[in-house]
């Protein structure tokens, strides 16, 4: 049995619906997620909303909510949009659940009785934004760079102290003996670069006289605990720190946290202080993508309404229901290098959507079993050994995609696999079967290479169905090989596991554009 293997997504600040760039960060930890269980893990899976802060308090006031009803209200429509999007977790995490309550006072508690805890004075800049204190170093201008068009709020305050600034030898020395922890490059660097510069002590605590809504801070009274260190503690409330002994010994320390490139100062330096502070093991490895563009190079953002592209509706929810959830998770995953900035533009969706979907898998789906039931009313018994090419080409595509889904290298994960799909077309072209079947004296010909057709484009399933689970599922229905996800990467992706059988012509996989 393979390790099990913990993976988190961040969690979605709820101030607003959410849009393709939370999409993103859920279809390609879903992507890996499924991945590890077509491998062998057992895997658990988390994403969820961060519901406490001045910006929900603020917003529910505008509305005449309390913040409990105002995020009641908002956070079925992240769960509606995972779900129409596929998304596989095993637990939806809201920062408001009891567990979680729990957690953040337990690790609180332990990070106090060993020492890492003091009051003090504090007086700065804070973005409501970002629900972070800011300095003069962090500013552009006189604002910040992530919220230009927020005003600063200059607080003074007596709070309670984590003592991060005494961490930063240990972090550093972390970061050298685990250079895997921070993932791209590009970003291990820039973190270690803040770390080098020197950390500051990080206020904790905030006064419910300027905010109300959080966690209650059992030792200081008319205190809530800072958004940002109660957030953070999700990745332990879903792996029952504190409240489920077998779970935690179970999936932590965290293999992978999943997060965008926005917020690794909080998650690659302040996180993993907070975890040496408590004596809880830190997570293996922290990968920090990119963000998706619209077609004008705009970040796409709830506060900033950029949720459309054109005049069209870029909302998850509209989009999978339109053209279906594998369409855009397979341009998301294929289109963005993982780690990266990604542009989505209609045009190029619709183009991709077109070329490779509708023309390419779908295409071979139809073609392939639409000759093998015209000729032999379904798969045909192979007569001579395994296709050379195409055993050959699968085999050499599954040692690729797996190579590149464990390095998380996604994007190189889908060209791999969609080789398989590229060059069964091609040879379709190339080796015309149809001339095949005129001929009788071929026919055990056509039946190998038929079958080599449609058992190379079952294993292409197999490899695709972390991205397009929907569609690979009734592709390989459609050839009667649905059990083939049940059995396992190496026994799915051996040569041969197609049978003989009779098969209808399927309807279109991928209906052109055109005909949606």
């Amino acid at each position: 049995m393979k390790p099990a293997f913990y993976i988190t997504t961040a969690i979605d600040y709820v101030n607003g619906k959410p849009h393709l760039g939370h999409a993103y960060e859920r279809i390609t930890s879903d992507v890996i997620a499924r991945w590890k269980r077509l491998a062998g893990h057992e895997v658990r899976f988390l994403t969820g909303t961060d519901e406490h802060g001045i910006k929900v308090q603020k917003a529910a006031a505008e509305e005449g909510l309390d913040p409990q009803t105002y995020t009641d209200r908002l956070v079925p429509a992240f769960e509606e949009a995972w779900q129409a999007l596929d998304i596989s977790y095993d637990r939806f995490i809201r920062t408001t659940d009891a567990d979680h309550k729990a957690t953040v006072t337990a690790l609180l508690e332990a990070v106090r009785e060993a020492g890492w805890l003091e009051e003090k004075d504090y007086e700065g800049w804070y973005c409501e934004g970002c629900e972070a204190f800011k300095t003069d170093k962090d500013l552009v201008g006189e604002a910040c760079p992530d919220h230009p068009n927020r005003a600063l709020t200059w607080l003074q305050e007596t709070n309670l102290f984590f003592k991060l600034s005494a961490f930063q030898e240990p972090l550093l020395a972390h970061y050298e003996a685990h250079p895997e922890f921070v993932q791209p490059e590009s970003r291990r660097n820039e973190v270690l670069f803040l770390i080098k510069e020197g950390l500051a002590d990080l206020s904790i605590s905030r006064s419910v006289d300027s905010v109300s809504w959080g966690i209650p801070i059992s030792f200081r009274p008319d205190s809530v605990i800072y958004v940002w260190f109660d957030a953070l503690i999700n990745y332990l409330t879903g792996a029952g720190y504190g409240t489920d002994a077998a779970l935690f010994e179970r999936f932590w320390p965290a293999d992978l946290h999943v997060l965008g490139k926005d917020v690794t100062r909080f998650h690659c330096i302040i996180w993993p202080a907070m975890l040496m502070a408590a004596g809880v093991a830190l997570p293996r490895t922290i990968f920090a993508h990119g963000w998706v563009l619209t077609g004008d190079a705009r970040k796409l953002s709830k506060s900033d309404k950029t949720t459309t592209e054109g005049e069209r509706d870029l909302s998850p929810l509209a989009i999978a229901t339109t053209y279906g959830p594998d369409a855009i998770r397979w341009f998301l995953t294929h289109e963005i290098t993982f780690g990266r900035d990604g542009e989505f533009t209609w045009q190029r969706f619709e183009d991709v959507y077109n070329a490779h979907l509708a023309n390419g898998l779908g295409n071979l789906l139809s073609r392939s079993v639409g000759m093998g039931h015209k000729y032999f009313g379904g798969v045909p018994a192979p007569v001579g050994p395994p296709d050379p090419l195409l055993s050959a080409l699968c085999a050499e595509a599954t040692a690729k995609t797996t190579d590149a889904y464990e390095a998380l290298r996604l994007h190189d994960a889908t060209s791999a696999a969609w080789t398989i799909i590229t060059t069964c077309n091609e040879q379709v072209q190339a080796r015309e079967p149809w001339k095949m079947a005129k001929d009788e004296g071929r026919r055990d010909e056509l039946a190998d290479f038929l079958y080599g057709l449609m058992e190379a484009l079952r294993v292409a399933c197999v490899l695709l169905s972390p991205v397009m689970p929907r569609k690979t599922r009734q592709c390989l229905e459609a050839l009667k090989a649905e059990d083939s996800l049940e059995l396992g990467l190496e026994a799915a992706t051996a040569w041969g596991g197609l049978r003989a059988a009779d098969l209808e012509r399927p309807s279109p996989l991928f209906p052109r554009i055109d005909q949606l």
